[in-house]
């Protein structure tokens, strides 16, 4: 693999074509990437149920340890 890297590459200078190349590419509607997850995600998200939340003190559905109303013994 380091012999592949051996010898240098020198670039190819092409005016003619340098100027072509920036004529075509600023006709381009070049637009920025789409904020936020994309639909496909929330699609496939939506189809799996949500986890039940139990508390670990009182065994009861709906909250956890820190929200449970049962008083501690």
């Amino acid at each position: 693999m380091v012999a592949a890297y051996t010898g240098s590459v020198a670039p190819v200078i092409d005016t003619d074509n340098i100027i072509e190349l920036t004529a075509q590419l600023s006709e381009l509607d070049m637009l920025p990437p789409l904020a936020g997850v994309p639909l496909a995600v929330h699609a496939r998200n939506m189809k799996t149920p949500r986890r039940r939340t139990v508390c670990s003190r009182c065994k009861g559905c709906g909250h956890n340890r820190a929200t449970c109303k049962i008083p501690i013994n």
